[in-house]
């Protein structure tokens, strides 16, 4: 039997204009001051209500048929794997205060063999099943240590996935300092994706990411970042944001030396430290919560003045935290089930073979898979949905846009991978909301312009062909 049920929707002030954010359908609309008590009054599901009333709500499509058996799924089917982060050495130069891999040993330390290397490969090919695409990524430590291996990993990932008629494509994350024209046509050879560790002006670079004897390594680093954006200049970088560092100043320094894609994101602590050691104050978001009121001042200011330019870089520095991501996610009705492909299509394999669920659980047995030279590979439980499976998740506004957080980030915040941070959760809903005030704000003419200029992606087409 069905019945007529007010869907959840969450109401919000922005500079004093009430804003709503349609949970279920991941939409969101400006409140007039007349309807906006009618709002408050049927916050309740299964209210009564008049039909002008009605009507409205429908136009929100915050109307829904719901039937009385009607029941969220958790578990998700299971997917190949396309992804895998390849641990070429659990060593490292730098010694980054808030490194959460153990001063880049992850616990154990050590390089891989080639014959590991290759078994990861055949691996990662068997489990990716009919996918005609996977990915390769290098980590470590610092994943250029062990270059060698990269090379004749590389060499023999190419071959085989050319005999399982796929494509290969690779990724490597480094914090640069090894980087010289060698590496760097040999990352242009093979197109690599590569992502960039750096934390912003040298007083903030030299006291995060030192080298192992205690010295800076700003100096020694930007030369060989401007090399490498010269030859690859869509190369990312990602800085790490401790306590109350200033996420402008820190993406200004990286659009400064040439990047532009840009990630941030608030350093996580340790697992591999004790539970007394972890550092809460890396974990102060009162600035990034200032820049994302700021990143939306801008979007409005700049889209009612049509700085393409300008809007295409705030697109390109939105990543990680960011208001970008929550418009995408509104324009095109976007519901997220899982934070990202944890356990699900990536998994993270240690120099001794061991497979974990990503990159950030090397090293913690409690949460290996598996070996890559053996059968055994049990990932059920990231499968399951967070949104419906954890109580906090399932009354969030933001459920379907955070899906219960990064699990590495949880553990390490809260000790419990099915218990998001606070800190965290802070920063997703207001990057949620803020995204609500300027989706809310946009014409046609300006979704149209947004569009036309390449800065934000047209909605998918429902239907496949």
């Amino acid at each position: 039997m069905s019945k007529k049920e007010v869907s959840p929707f969450h109401l919000f002030e922005y500079r004093g204009h009430p804003y709503l954010l349609n949970i279920e359908k991941m939409a969101a609309h400006s409140v007039s001051t007349e309807l906006l008590p009618i709002l408050h009054n049927i916050r309740e599901p299964q209210t009564k209500l008049p039909a002008d009333q009605e009507k409205i709500l429908r136009s929100w499509d915050l109307i829904s048929e719901c039937q009385d058996n009607d029941a969220p799924a958790v578990q998700m089917e299971p997917v190949p794997i396309t992804y895998l982060y390849l641990f070429l050495t659990q060593s490292c130069n730098l010694r980054c205060i808030y490194c959460y891999g153990d001063g880049g040993e992850y616990g154990a330390g050590g390089s891989m063999d080639s014959a590991t290397a290759k078994q990861a490969v055949d691996w990662l090919i068997a489990w990716s099943g009919n996918m005609k695409k996977i990915h390769l990524g290098f980590f470590g430590g610092e994943p250029f240590i062990n270059f060698p291996l990269m090379k004749a990993t590389v060499d023999y990932a190419q071959s085989k996935a050319q005999e399982a008629h796929k494509e290969v494509a690779f990724y490597v994350t480094t914090n640069a300092t090894l980087l010289d024209d060698e590496k760097i046509a040999f990352i242009k050879e093979h197109q690599f994706s590569v992502q960039i560790s750096f934390d912003g002006p040298k007083e903030i670079q030299d006291a995060q990411r030192p080298y192992a004897n205690g010295q800076g390594s700003y100096d020694s680093v930007v030369p060989k970042i401007k090399k490498l954006l010269a030859c690859v200049p869509e190369a990312s970088g990602h800085g790490v944001l401790w306590g109350d560092t200033n996420p402008q100043l820190v993406k200004a320094t990286l659009q400064d030396l040439g990047f532009t894609s840009i990630t941030l994101a608030p350093a996580s602590s340790s697992l591999f430290a004790d539970e007394s050691e972890r550092n809460p104050s890396s974990r102060k978001t009162q600035a990034q919560l200032q820049a994302l009121e700021q990143e939306t001042a801008a979007w409005l200011h700049h889209l009612r003045s049509r700085d393409k330019d300008i809007l295409r870089g705030l697109r390109a520095s939105s990543g990680g935290y960011g208001i970008y991501p929550g418009m995408i996610a509104l324009l095109h009705n976007r519901r997220k089930y899982h934070f990202c492909g944890i356990g699900r299509k990536m998994v993270g394999v240690s120099v001794t073979g061991d497979i974990y669920p990503c990159h950030r659980f090397v090293g913690n047995d409690d949460y290996k898979l598996g070996h890559v030279g053996d059968e055994n590979f049990n990932r059920d439980d990231y499968l399951q949905s967070p949104p419906a499976l954890r109580a906090n998740c399932a009354s969030c506004f933001a459920r379907y846009y955070c899906a219960g957080g990064c699990l590495h980030d949880n553990l390490s915040s809260s000790g419990s991978s099915h218990v998001p941070s606070e800190a965290i959760c802070r920063l997703r809903r207001r990057e949620l909301e803020l995204a609500a005030v300027i989706v809310s704000n946009l014409s046609s003419d300006d979704q149209a312009f947004l569009v036309n200029e390449r800065i934000i992606a047209p909605k998918p087409c429902p239907l496949d062909f």
